[in-house]
């Protein structure tokens, strides 16, 4: 009997879980605005004529696919529930949210079993909301969540028969289960024509599983017809004459050197976000290798002068963050003054894009010094000394450690395959952060792997389990609560601007003017709104509302000449 069915349904877990998940991710879309590409996206595309039918979505996605790019599925999804409106469209969005919470729970057990493991399921959606990219722009946002989360659902539910068959093979079973050729063959359409990378990705995967399957003598219809389906979906994805116009326009004038950076910043950023995943990884495969290097579990050891250091950092910065963020703003205006003037990066424009990178700062300062706080304190708990992990690395070399531990193995491969998803970016013109979605849903997946191992979990005592379910649970209130209360109060501000105009309408008024909306501080990016100063969001919506103008009032920020003479950012150098 395997571990798997010796394992009981637990239905009622799974349920609470699930239903937190889906009830946070609810709140979130209800209170998120449309806004930037979503009023554009109201319209059948590039005729400023309001989506009245399902015909004219089907007219919007052809329109887009020849004028704009390939994403021609994702674009018809948005158009769509956009037609039927932003409450089905938030409803839609958080359950596609908790669909892939599940399916990186079932990729990391390598099981299709839903109720078994609802602590993993918890873990997963934790995982997602600290570790997706800019979470705010594709998981919450309508434009974004389309593009990412939902090309992310059908794609990794399209692989999972494969994986399954892969397990099955390396246990020497084959599948019991029988696969419909047909649904196989759609669902690989639809994986196919998502977004770039990740198509490129599924289609060469379930191209391998293919082969490898035949050549292992378990070969299925259904594995052919998938990877024919993928085929044929990134074909139509990458072949839209679309896609071309847009590659000219984001790729002009742009070097060699340009082009690589963009694509190691992306990379960059991803790692960023996945910090606290990474370390848990490293973490693993330490403990592994210790064991296996059959050491001694050292004493934990008392925290030394650089932990009582962050720990007072992080104190100032709470305080900063909770009264306005003087601390952060001492530190810019010193930057600005000590070090961008005098070099002479003065242009009002360079000031505004430091000025709007120091306004998270301390966010994202206190998020990863919660995150390295606890990671030091676990490595004290379970004796991971400097001396310890070079005696263990020197005894058991990878290639052994991977050979003894499937877990680790398999997490190996989900990471390598993360980071070739990656590569395939150097054939876009840009690698924005939110393009790293299902890479970093990858690394994702491997960790939960990890925490899903029996053998794994027994070398971490309950001292250092208690430790990361704290940090955790820290780290979600802070960027949870955060993210609640700044969303709420966008969303009232736009539902008075909506008001307004209304009441415009109604008077013959066609120009109006509002005041900038002030809660757009954007929690590690998980909120993400485009206030209407932004052209997209500005002339979309005033297209979509019939208005010959909106202005929003610049915002009171400030840049410095050479000098050092303050000028409001609105004033011309």
């Amino acid at each position: 009997m395997t571990q798997e069915n010796r394992e009981a349904p637990r239905y009622g877990m799974t349920a609470v879980a699930a239903v937190a998940v889906f009830a946070f991710m609810l709140t979130l879309n209800h209170w998120m605005p449309l806004h930037r590409d979503d009023y554009d996206y109201l319209m059948v595309w590039k005729t400023g004529v309001p989506i009245a039918s399902p015909a004219d979505v089907v007219s919007s996605a052809v329109r887009h696919y020849f004028l704009h790019g390939g994403r021609m599925v994702t674009v018809f999804c948005l158009d769509f529930f956009l037609w039927l409106g932003k409450p089905v469209f938030d409803i839609a969005n958080a359950l596609m949210f908790l669909a892939l919470s599940f399916l990186v729970m079932m990729h990391a057990r390598r099981s299709a079993a839903l109720t078994r493991t609802p602590a993993l399921l918890a873990a997963a959606a934790l995982l997602l909301w600290l570790s997706l990219p800019h979470f705010g722009e594709v998981a919450v946002w309508k434009s974004g969540s389309t593009v990412y989360l939902w090309s992310a659902v059908p794609a990794f539910l399209f692989l999972l028969p494969y994986n399954l068959a892969l397990k099955a093979m390396e246990e020497g079973q084959r599948e019991r289960r029988r696969r419909a050729i047909l649904p196989m063959f759609l669902l690989g359409v639809l994986a196919g024509w998502s977004i770039e990378n990740l198509a490129v990705t599924v289609t060469f995967l379930a191209l391998g599983c293919t082969l490898h399957a035949r050549r292992h003598g378990a070969f299925a219809p259904w594995m052919l017809a998938g990877a024919v389906g993928a085929l044929i979906g990134l074909i139509g994805l990458v072949a839209a004459p679309g896609n071309y116009v847009r590659y000219e326009i984001q790729g002009e004038g742009k070097g060699v050197l340009i082009h690589l950076g963009n694509q190691i910043a992306g990379q960059g950023e991803m790692m960023l976000y996945l910090l606290p995943v990474l370390l848990l990884i490293l973490t693993a495969f330490r403990l592994a290798r210790r064991a296996q290097a059959q050491l001694p579990s050292a004493e934990p050891v008392h925290p030394g002068r650089g932990a009582v250091l962050l720990a007072a950092v992080l104190i100032l910065f709470t305080a900063s963050y909770v009264t306005g963020g003087w601390a952060a703003a001492a530190l810019r205006d010193a930057i600005i003054g000590g070090v961008l003037l005098p070099l002479g990066f003065d242009r009002p424009k360079t000031i505004f894009l430091f000025t709007n990178v120091m306004n998270g700062f301390e966010e994202m300062a206190i998020c990863g010094l919660i995150i390295l706080l606890f990671y030091a304190r676990m490595r004290r708990q379970l004796g991971l000394t400097a001396a310890s992990i070079r005696t263990a690395a020197a005894r058991v070399p990878l290639r052994t450690l991977l050979h003894t531990h499937p877990p680790l193995r398999y997490a190996t491969v989900l990471m390598g395959l993360a980071l070739c998803n990656n590569a395939v970016m150097l054939a876009a013109p840009t690698f924005p952060g939110r393009a790293a979605f299902s890479s970093a849903a990858m690394f994702v997946t491997a960790l939960c792997a990890l925490l899903n191992s029996p053998a794994l979990r027994l070398m971490v005592p309950a001292a250092a389990r208690r430790t990361i379910c704290t940090a955790a649970l820290l780290l979600f209130l802070y960027t949870g609560t955060a993210a609640l209360f700044i969303t709420h109060a966008i969303h009232t501000a736009d539902a008075q601007r909506i008001t307004e105009m209304k009441h415009a309408a109604q008077r013959g008024i066609v120009q109006v003017r509002f005041p900038p909306i002030e809660a757009t501080n954007r929690v590690l990016r998980h909120v993400y709104y485009e206030d209407w100063d932004n052209d997209v969001t500005r002339d979309g919506a005033a297209e979509y509302f019939d208005l010959s103008g909106i202005r929003v009032e610049p915002p009171r920020a400030v840049w410095f000449n050479a000098a050092g003479t303050m000028h409001p950012m609105n004033e011309a150098p």
